[in-house]
């Protein structure tokens, strides 16, 4: 009997803990840098993610040439290129810088110099995308050392992290033996 009470007390604690352990996907924000104390050192160890799909797009336009054809006919061409850079929601991210102003650089990518920059530098809640120039839902920004426009839908991204609590109760049972008269 008091292998069963010993069993039963065992997988009792086991299953309280592992039912009181949660992960979610939580909205970065001043209030968890300042509650958890979360330094540049710290910072570099989370994983956070992005929070929507966004789209970088950059293009050059390149030179416009004449010639004429053997028929004696003008022809102009003009060449152009078109770099797009997608981030799907959800993607995986580290930070590796932290930047002035409440604000930390994120790469979703292979190389450091390739950031996006979120920040709350006005304390709204989250750390969405920066870009600066913003004109029609496009935001300019530097990205691997080129300029690049976050384009319309991309404005309200934001970066998230998983957070896990996890809660240790601790149970005890004691089953009466009886107890009779002498």
């Amino acid at each position: 009997m008091k292998k069963i009470n010993k069993a039963l007390l065992v997988f009792s604690i086991g299953a309280v803990t592992v039912l009181s352990s949660c992960q979610s996907l939580t909205p970065f924000n001043n209030e968890v840098r300042t509650t958890y104390n979360l330094d540049e050192a710290k910072l570099k160890k989370m994983q956070f993610y992005i929070s929507t799909d966004i789209t970088l797009q950059r293009g050059e336009r390149g030179e416009d040439a004449q010639q004429l054809d053997k028929d004696g006919k003008l022809i102009i061409s003009s060449s152009a290129s078109l770099d797009n850079i997608l981030v799907d929601g959800k993607t995986p991210g580290v930070c590796v810088k932290v930047l002035d102003g409440n604000k930390i650089a994120v790469s979703f990518f292979e190389r450091d110099d390739q950031y996006l920059v979120f920040g709350d530098p006005n304390n709204r809640g989250r750390y969405t995308i920066m870009g600066a120039d913003w004109k029609n839902g496009k935001g300019q920004i530097n990205f691997g050392g080129k300029v690049y426009y976050i384009m319309p839908g991309g404005a309200g991204a934001y970066l998230k992290f998983e957070m896990k609590k996890v809660k240790d109760y601790k149970t005890t049972s004691t089953k009466a033996k009886g107890r009779k008269v002498n």
